[in-house]
């Protein structure tokens, strides 16, 4: 049935794409455009905590950066669809360096987006959880673990997000109009193995396909803007032994919903997610991490601040009868000191609590981070 959607919205978007002026209003086709983006931060921060101070050291002081170029195709055609093309490459990424790479055909239809992007459940939810819908500074999901450690062996992870592990993999995603405030969405990824330009895998061998649907809403009431967003992700994977004490998983998923609050320069948000892998033996038991998040922004002229939390739980081992939970805050501050040029502060705090007896997975600290970040 998947498939045959699929199948279906391509034929339709190929019929779009050649259907002559006539059919719709004429308007001149562009010329297709390709223009250069991107952004570079340089961090320097300190970090003080358990894994650390094992080092002989009870403070250490580092110096990061991060960065990404955005290569960005356009084109329109005379019947008024648009078509735009996007690679970013990241400098911390080993081999080809190459992070999403997608296009996107958009109409009165809607959108459609083919290639290695993030799936309509990931891109749908991810703006309203919480603090990725307010972060001012560092990403709190990603940032914080690169400077206090998480430790061997823990699993609550402060990444969250709906993926299922799909991520950036190659998919086919349709989004449709969005009509009083409501849109949808929905992906088909065949195979999250599979490379940019291979043959296609035999699903009969390797059964990784995976299905992602989204839904987003977006009103203002008064003087409050409200966006709600939630999403579904699952994968169709062959069954392991490996993983769990031995126990069979098959067909990992998740879920995730979140909601902003807007009133002026002020923006409150929540975000719940759960991605699980499922047992093919023992259905009813769910392993994966769990997590609950808020954020809070404010802006005023040049300047923005932020804070966020979130605290993260995972059964990692279902014969422990523990599980391992992390709880991190982030609270940042930045100021639009030029065109595109931003400087930020950041204080991250974080405790992991590992299921474990003793504290080989535990780990606990604080770090103070700055940069300075151009977006070009």
């Amino acid at each position: 049935m998947k498939k045959q959607l699929m199948t279906t919205t391509a034929l339709v978007v190929a019929g779009l794409l050649a259907t002559s002026g006539a059919a719709f209003a004429q308007k001149k086709a562009s010329k297709p455009t390709l223009k250069i983006g991107g952004w570079f931060e340089g961090i320097i921060g300190a970090v003080d905590d358990d894994d650390t101070g094992t080092n002989g050291r009870h403070v250490v002081v580092d110096v990061m950066h991060d960065s990404e170029t955005h290569f960005k195709g356009s084109a329109t055609l005379d019947n008024g669809i648009k078509i735009r093309t996007r690679w970013e490459f990241e400098s911390q990424v080993s081999a080809t360096g190459i992070d999403e790479s997608y296009i996107n055909i958009s109409g009165g239809f809607g959108q459609i987006r083919i290639g290695g992007e993030d799936g309509a459940a990931h891109l749908m939810t991810t703006g309203t959880l919480g603090h990725w819908a307010t972060n001012v500074g560092q990403n709190t999901a990603f940032d914080i673990g690169d400077w206090i450690q998480q430790p061997d062996g823990h699993a609550a992870s402060t990444v969250n997000r709906v993926d299922s592990g799909g991520s950036d993999d190659n998919k086919i995603t349709y989004f449709t109009p969005r009509f009083e405030g409501l849109q949808l969405g929905v992906s088909y990824m065949p195979s999250f193995q599979q490379g940019n330009h291979s043959a296609p895998e035999s699903l009969a061998s390797n059964e990784t396909e995976g299905f992602q649907v989204g839904v987003s809403y977006k009103r203002k009431i008064s003087n409050v803007g409200i966006s709600l967003a939630a999403g579904y992700s699952g994968i169709n994977e062959a069954a392991s032994s490996t993983g769990d004490g031995g126990v069979d998983q098959s067909n990992p998923g998740g879920l995730g919903a979140g909601i902003v609050l807007d009133y002026g320069g002020f923006r409150a948000a929540f975000g719940y997610t759960h991605d699980w892998n499922l047992s093919s033996k023992e259905a009813t038991q769910r392993s994966g991490d769990e997590s609950f998040d808020f954020g809070l922004r404010y802006k005023t002229g040049k300047n923005n601040f932020s804070v966020g939390y979130m605290h993260v739980t995972d059964e990692a081992d279902r014969i422990t009868a523990a599980t391992d939970s992390t709880d991190a805050a982030m609270v940042s501050y930045r100021r639009n000191i030029g065109p595109g040029v931003q400087y930020r502060l950041n204080f991250m705090w974080a405790d992991f609590e590992g299921e474990n007896a003793g504290s080989a997975d535990d780990n606990n600290g604080i770090a103070v981070t700055t940069s300075i970040r151009v977006a070009f």
